[in-house]
């Protein structure tokens, strides 16, 4: 195999999956069409970058690393519709106007590129590879243990769900935890400015009452309780609760 001498470098979360029918069931769920475009983060070896090409019609994949320069030109020489990129995500600002992103990132950048995305108007789905802790917090429902400040961020935004689990050792390297693979269906709505300061406000004190965060005129505006802890009000009842406040310039 190509990547037999690879040396993977832990610092770019660099854990691979090699399994292409693992990879085509996970991209079969997509239901990709042939006129979509699709911005990836982490080319790889390209397995995933492959699959994504056999269903859309361009794929542009960003990758970080440019010891892989050379050996993706020659693994993708065959495939037309495939433009490889060598540049940090996080510093590229021109995207199509309609996309769909698709990224196996590692934990330390998860966060900072689910919200680069979520405020993208051209990106209208985000398909992540991430960590299975991750993932739950993103999908997770109102009173339990894992929804916090990411799950709402998220879900005021997009609908969310795992639409797949993908085991440890699915991958090499292996890591030392399982991975899901999560599907953000993005929604047109308007939050205020201050919405993600209002969330990570509320959430820093989850086990108080929620009126240790928002006037308690505003809470029986919204119909809130002021009596319940942040974990177990709703996302729509955040979204109405950060317009209320951001007309009254509470929330810097």
């Amino acid at each position: 195999m190509i990547f037999d001498n690879f040396q993977y470098k832990k610092s770019l979360g660099q854990n691979f999956i090699y399994d292409l029918n693992f990879l085509e069931s996970i991209v079969t769920k997509l239901a990709l069409k042939p006129t979509d475009i699709v911005v990836e983060v982490g080319a790889g070896v390209g397995t995933l970058t492959r699959c994504l090409a056999k269903h859309a019609k361009t794929v542009v994949t960003y990758e970080i690393d440019k010891r892989l320069e050379e050996i993706l030109a020659l693994e993708f020489k065959d495939l037309a519709n495939i433009e490889l990129r060598f540049n940090d995500i996080m510093d590229v600002s021109d995207f199509p106007s309609d996309f769909i992103l698709v990224a196996n990132i590692p934990y330390y950048i998860t966060t900072p590129i689910i919200f680069k995305f979520l405020k993208n108007k051209g990106c209208r789905k985000i398909c992540i590879l991430i960590q299975d802790d991750v993932a739950n917090r993103i999908t997770a429902a109102p009173g339990t243990k894992d929804y916090g400040a990411l799950s709402v961020s998220c879900q005021a935004q997009a609908d969310c769900k795992i639409t797949k689990l993908v085991p440890r050792n699915m991958f090499k390297p292996r890591p030392n935890v399982d991975s899901a693979f999560v599907v953000m269906e993005k929604r047109i709505v308007t939050l205020p400015d201050n919405f993600d300061n209002f969330i990570k406000k509320v959430f820093s004190m989850r086990r108080k009452k929620i009126s240790n965060s928002a006037p308690v005129a505003i809470l029986e505006k919204c119909g809130v309780n002021k009596d319940l802890r942040p974990e177990q009000i709703g996302v729509t009842d955040f979204v109405k609760l950060s317009h209320e406040i951001a007309k009254t310039a509470v929330i810097k």
